[in-house]
């Protein structure tokens, strides 16, 4: 046999050694992955911020509701006066002297008494403002409840943003 010849049985040889090896590891594999403790990289871990709420707060069981919905912070602050200001931190409280009427209910409604001026239908908006900006169809009992008053506030807030206002126009928040 020639060099050249030789030289191939041996890298022949040696890579079915190793295939043959690599597939002995391979059977035992399952067993050392199941003995080997991966240390978690500090990378993965998730770190949570820790949610306070002061003690000065006037509706404190609204502010992580407040802040799930994504409000900034300085907003959620000004929420609570709000809110306290205009239903005492009461979902269901309803001020019947506002002047408009949406299906036989007249007045503002809820946590920040948000006028039924926001769901009438109106030529701008022919399904009402808070239908159209929150995709949902409103009937005046729905602003009683906590998610869906905080969600059109926010809306509320967003409009008065987009017109150059402070946001709190619609509560003389200013």
């Amino acid at each position: 046999m020639n060099g050249v010849n030789v030289k191939k049985v041996v890298v022949l040889l040696s890579a079915i050694c190793i295939g043959w090896v690599g597939l002995a590891n391979a059977a035992q594999a399952p067993a050392r992955v199941d003995r080997v403790q991966m240390n978690p990289h500090p990378f993965d871990l998730l770190v949570e911020a820790k949610r306070t709420v002061p003690a000065w707060a006037k509706c404190p069981e609204l502010w992580d509701k407040l802040r799930d919905a994504k409000w900034l912070e300085k907003d959620v602050i000004k929420a609570d006066t709000i809110i306290w200001r205009e239903s005492r931190c009461i979902s269901t409280a309803h001020n019947k002297n506002d002047p408009n009427t949406v299906q036989g209910v007249k007045g503002s409604l809820g946590l920040f008494q948000i006028n039924l001026f926001w769901i009438q239908r109106t030529s701008y908006y022919p399904r009402g403002y808070l239908q159209t900006v929150l995709d949902r169809e409103f009937v005046p009992a729905d602003l009683l409840d906590v998610d869906i008053a905080i969600a059109s506030a926010g809306a509320l807030i967003a409009y008065d943003r987009s017109r150059g206002g402070c946001g709190w126009s619609a509560w003389l928040g200013c």
